[in-house]
């Protein structure tokens, strides 16, 4: 049924991934965590793509975590068989993996929020690289009111995003907030009206279209892998990356479109 829940569709350079679960106002399982993860795995090959637009159907972006499949994986966990706690942490892990290949994928993902994104929907924005969200939406981290942490990343990328104290209290609190104050914070890169939210979406990927791919790619390594390392690490990620760049077909493109006055034609090569 994930993917039923996941739906994708490519509109000339842009893929959009529809979380499609209305019924449900869009709960998340870990099948349609898994589901979004082959998905993106999928798109390396087709070489048009240049930017992602996860999205949802209905109402709401998404309620976060459905209940009903955290409840089956909870009581597994509570089994002899998990004592010690190394069989939790492995499957933990399995799904904190499927979250990390957003982050990983050289492709842009911009994250469109609208009506409410809580918990488990926060964690997958975190994973993308732009955040956009409407102006009535409302968000929050609520895990800790069932005595849990966000352990797909939530904890740990929102206290990088927002630090230490900020994420500390929208977690330890479960408060929700409005657009405004994620915007306010950092959360999110705009907010604009529910109706205009995704169409301003697709203009932020239609100028990323426009710029050479594997140099967006470079700049996503330099900027994403290159957080916590010091400054000369990611000074030889810039000139690593540069390299293959000057030796690409693109950046012969590139040049040799800027000198004709045409827009280029990328390879992503």
């Amino acid at each position: 049924m994930s993917e039923e829940h996941v739906l994708g569709e490519k509109k000339g350079h842009v893929f959009y991934l529809t979380l499609n679960r209305v019924d449900k106002r869009n709960a998340l399982t870990f099948e349609m965590l898994a589901a979004i993860s082959q998905m993106i795995e999928g798109l390396m090959t087709d070489s048009e793509i240049r930017a992602v637009i996860v999205k949802g159907e209905g109402p709401v972006f998404s309620a976060g975590v459905d209940f009903n499949s955290l409840a089956m994986l909870v009581s597994r966990f509570m089994t002899e068989a998990a004592a010690g706690g190394a069989v939790i942490r492995a499957e933990i892990n399995k799904f904190q993996q499927h979250l990390n290949r957003l982050e990983t994928f050289e492709i842009p993902i911009i994250c469109a929020m609208h009506g409410r994104a809580l918990g488990l929907a926060v964690e997958l924005s975190l994973a993308c690289d732009f955040r956009l969200m409407s102006d009535d939406c409302l968000w929050g981290m609520p895990e800790l009111r069932f005595g849990v942490i966000p352990d797909l990343g939530g904890t740990a990328r929102l206290a990088k995003l927002l630090g230490p104290s900020r994420a500390m209290e929208i977690l330890m609190t479960g408060r929700q907030y409005s657009a405004d104050q994620a915007l306010k914070w950092g959360l999110v890169d705009y907010v604009y009206p529910e109706s205009e939210l995704l169409a301003e979406a697709e203009k932020l990927a239609d100028d990323i279209a426009k710029m050479g791919p594997l140099a967006v790619g470079a700049v996503k390594k330099v900027v994403k892998r290159g957080q916590g390392v010091d400054l000369m690490t990611q000074l030889d990620m810039e000139a690593n990356l540069q390299s293959i760049l000057l030796r690409s077909e693109d950046f012969t493109e590139g040049v040799t479109a800027l000198m004709e006055k045409r827009a280029p034609n990328w390879k992503r090569k």
